[in-house]
């Protein structure tokens, strides 16, 4: 899509299978969900990936973990009709602010990258995903 200059379409895929591979993982990690096993909403998503700290002694493993994940944090920020929708790449604006602000060929770009390098991690490194299709 985006060699054919789609990039609002390519943004939207991209970022549905993103979404996709976040709630795989979720369900694949009990610590991600509530204590009944439930969504927990984006916020608590956030909180629960892995990171590394920076006094903290990691493993390439662990720093390659973190790495992984560190763009969950920006992607995954919500934000209400009182604030401006955010011009970078953003779930939340992508399906819920469509219009040239948030679909950009950038963002597209973004988006594409991050779901391809997700997809590829869990894939290389084994992560559990437990995928409702």
């Amino acid at each position: 899509m985006t060699e054919s200059g789609m990039f609002s379409g390519a943004q939207a895929l991209a970022a549905n299978v993103w979404d996709t591979l976040v709630r795989g993982l979720a369900f694949a990690n009990p610590a991600w969900l509530t204590d009944k096993g439930w969504w927990p909403g984006y916020s608590k998503i956030r909180q629960s990936v892995p990171t590394v700290g920076i006094d903290v002694d990691a493993t390439i493993g662990q720093f390659r973990k973190a790495a992984a994940f560190l763009p969950f944090a920006k992607t995954l920020e919500e934000f209400r009709r009182q604030h401006p929708v955010p011009e970078g790449f953003n779930r939340h604006a992508t399906a819920h602010a469509a219009g040239d602000l948030q679909y950009t060929a950038a963002n597209a770009m973004i988006a594409l990258m991050l779901a391809v390098s997700v997809l590829r991690e869990i894939d290389d490194q084994g992560y559990p995903v437990q995928l409702h299709a």
